[in-house]
This record gives structure tokens, sequence and C-alpha cells, in this order.
């Protein structure tokens, strides 16, 4: 499995929420910001500016065909000018509206632009990793996105499903969710300097740490050491060490403690005992696992399980 694949494997979105927007010159939105929530605007026909806060670049062109991610959850304005007024859009914008597909209407009686908004919450430890080293926005449009049909044709369907509302399309929506975000993620990746840069997603396409990446995601039972993950990808273990540290940001064995706690959490928040969150991620014993996972969370696992847990009603 490669490195990518691994690390995304147990990630899943939450609060999938979709909409269908018919603006009006003159038109604008606007979607407050919102922890964990990654949204995009795939512009359909006609087209906008894009206005995020925080940014420094105040007003952003779109087109049809052009798609806009914003997966830090920053507030924005989209609007058929950079000086129309605006709407609020927060049943999309908090991504915890009960309806999953919505058909909007917004503005006057002006020329139509049409777009489609994908919004999600993404509160997986494993995966915000990711997303911390992406930026504030990223913008995708056709002719640079050639490189990729499979994901220029799924945005594609995805828009005509969210457009259209056919029965079914909120299950097929929910499922193109997970499809959709780790295509994103992949066009982004091959934008990515070869020299190093791009934090981790750079880490991610050197070969040897991306490997390295991978079977410590993939095996995290397994006992590694420096030296096992040195040899798994045919380095030295001073090499494959220095490497490491200088693109993932720290050193190979305090990375898998790290994600061993994270999936140790997952693992617990799922209902799994001590001894298989123990056997898991790599610990011989209970006590171990224990010990480890104090000094990471700061409590006990048991303590921090029942901290999960809803109070009685």
């Amino acid at each position: 499995m490669d490195a990518l694949s691994a690390v995304l494997a147990p990630v899943r979105l939450q609060q999938i929420r979709w909409a269908f927007t018919v603006g009006r010159t003159p038109w604008g939105v606007a979607l407050s910001g919102g922890k964990s929530c990654v949204r995009f605007h795939y512009m359909l026909r006609g087209s906008a500016w894009l206005s995020v806060d925080k940014t420094d670049e105040p007003h952003v062109a779109l087109s049809g065909g052009d798609l806009a991610v914003l997966p830090l959850g920053h507030a924005h304005v989209l609007r058929d000018h950079p000086r129309s007024a605006h709407v609020r859009f927060d049943d999309v914008a908090r991504c915890d509206s009960r309806r999953a597909v919505m058909q909007l209407e917004v503005g006057a009686r002006g020329p139509e632009t049409n777009f489609v908004t994908g919004c999600f919450v993404l509160d997986d430890p494993l995966a915000l990793q990711i997303l911390a080293v992406l930026p504030p926005l990223v913008r995708m449009t056709p002719d640079a996105e050639q490189g990729v049909p499979s994901f220029l044709e799924n945005i594609q369907f995805i828009a005509r499903e969210v457009e259209t509302d056919r029965p079914g399309s909120e299950i097929v929506l929910l499922r193109m969710a997970d499809v959709i975000f780790i295509q994103i993620l992949r066009a982004y990746l091959a934008r990515v300097p070869d020299d190093g840069g791009g934090g981790f997603l750079g880490a991610l396409r050197d070969p040897s740490t991306a490997a390295a990446l991978g079977a410590m995601h993939h095996r995290a039972e397994v006992p590694w050491t420096v030296a096992s993950l040195a040899k798994e990808v045919g380095l030295s273990r001073s090499v494959f060490a220095a490497r490491f540290t200088q693109l993932v940001g720290e050193p190979p064995l305090g990375y898998l403690t790290r994600l061993r706690m994270q999936k140790a959490a997952m693992l617990l928040r799922e209902g799994a005992t001590l001894a298989r969150a123990s056997q898991l991620t790599g610990y011989a014993s209970e006590a171990s696992f224990s010990h480890a996972f104090r000094q990471w969370a700061g409590v006990a696992p048991g303590v921090w399980r029942r901290k999960l847990q809803p109070p009685p009603a």
C-alpha cells in the first residue's frame, strides 16, 4: 500500500453536505469559519469572485470549470462582484445542516451563475497533519488538471448529482465524498516540488520517506526501530533518520509513537478493549501501552474513554 493510501485508509469524512446554488446578479454568499470543516466550490456556469479571510489575495476570480478548495475552514465570501452585498450561507458553513443536499437561490434577476458547494468535517488526527500543511485556498482549473481526467470526471459527476437531486443522489454523494477528497489531495500533491518542499505532503513524494510512512501506518503494530525502518527502505540508519526528520519534522520513532497513540485513541473511541488496542499498536502488554498512552494523553486509557461517553440521560 502506498504512503498516501496508508495514511488515509482509516479516515472517514463526517457531516457531509452538498448544495447547488443559482446566483442571479447581483448576488453574494458568505460562509463563516469552521474548525476542521473542509469546503469546496465548483463553478458550473458563469463566474464569481472569492474573498478568503486572513489571506494575501483579497479577491480571486473563478470561472466555469474552476474548483476552489478551502481545506482549513477559513471564512469566505463568494459573489458576482467584489463589492456586491452578500447573505449568510450558514447551513453549509457550519457543516451541521440536517439536509445532505440543498438547492438554493440567491440574488436578483440578472445573469445566472451556477455552482456546487461541498462541505465535510474532518477531525481525524491522522488526516489533520495533511490538512495542516495545505494553504488556505487551493484553486484548480480545467487546464491545470488535464493530467488527472478521472478527477475532473468525478467532479462533474458530483455536480450533476447535486444539481438534479435525483432519487438515490444522497447516498451516491455520501460515498463519493471520500473519493473526491483523496483526489483533491492527490492533485495538489502532484504540484509539490521535488526539492523537499511541501511539509508532510513533500515527505510523501520522497520515495524512501514515503515508504517508511506507509510501513508505519499500514503496520503500526510491528516493533519498528530506526535500523529496521532504514533497512525496509534501503538506506543506512543515519541517512534515513536525517532525511525523515528533515522532511517530516520529527524523528522516526517520535512520529511512530504519536501515530500509535492516535490510532489507539480511535480504537478506544470505537470500543476496543485495552488488550486489543495494545496489540494493534505494537505494545507487548497492557501495562506498557497504558504507560505510553498516559504520557501522550495525560490520563490513563480507561479515563480517556470514559470522558468520551455521553452523560446519562
